[in-house]
């Protein structure tokens, strides 16, 4: 008889049973390949793209800045053009112009989709430049939901994308970025959104298909045993 591996233990019963059967073994096989399939398809997650968005007005030489970093096109924040590690860049469009900036105001942008959606993501791309007086905010809210930010998420002297998960559902969504102080400025360049993908009907017929073929092979070896 063979031996079972170190540390799993069969029943003898269903060793028989399945000995009877080949087909049986089969279509477990089959089931145990689908079906991880389809899990693992409905852990993904699929962008969407805010229709538009209202925003505080971007701050500048007025707050005691070296440029003005305003939303120039008011889609600034959704058109995937990122800014450099060294904010001061010129990518084509000007010096620093990929960054919004605020210094004295909590800024405070809404974000709207064309229908209601169930987001389970958000991702903000901030600089931190501390030699320019450019901190991360102290806390991101989301919706009624407060995430607070650690001084160091992201190196000194670059910029990266800080990640909030949680489960927020409708049609528009709220984004506050707060600072403890008025002298910090905070930068960003992107804000991104995720919602949860669900599998294709296809993937759910295999695992039908699948569950179907082993139920039906062990009632048949069943009623032969």
């Amino acid at each position: 008889m063979k031996k079972c591996p170190p540390g799993l233990k069969f029943n003898p019963k269903e060793i028989v049973q399945q000995s009877r059967s080949g087909s049986v073994g089969k279509c477990l096989i089959l089931s145990a390949l689908v079906l991880p399939l389809c899990w693992g398809l409905s852990a993904g997650a699929t962008p969407v793209v805010p229709t538009g968005y209202t925003a505080t007005p971007g701050e500048g030489i007025a707050q005691g800045g070296f440029y003005n970093y305003f939303d120039e096109t008011g889609s600034q924040l959704i058109d995937e053009n990122f800014g450099a590690d060294d904010w001061t860049a010129n990518l084509g469009n000007g010096i620093a112009y990929e960054w919004v900036g605020w210094r004295v105001a909590n800024p405070v942008i809404t974000f709207q989709f064309s229908g209601p959606v169930t987001i389970t993501q958000v991702g903000i791309d901030f600089n931190r430049t501390e030699s320019s007086m450019i901190f991360l905010p102290n806390t991101v809210s989301l919706g009624s939901t407060d995430f607070a930010v650690a001084p160091d998420a992201i190196p000194d002297a670059s910029h990266g994308m800080l990640f909030f998960n949680g489960l927020w559902t409708g049609a528009s969504l709220t984004v506050i970025l707060t600072d403890c102080s008025p002298s910090h400025w905070t930068f960003v360049d992107e804000i991104s959104f995720s919602v949860e993908a669900v599998p294709e009907p296809s993937v759910f017929m295999l695992v039908a298909i699948g569950i179907g073929c082993v139920a039906l092979r062990l009632k048949r070896a069943g009623v032969a045993s």
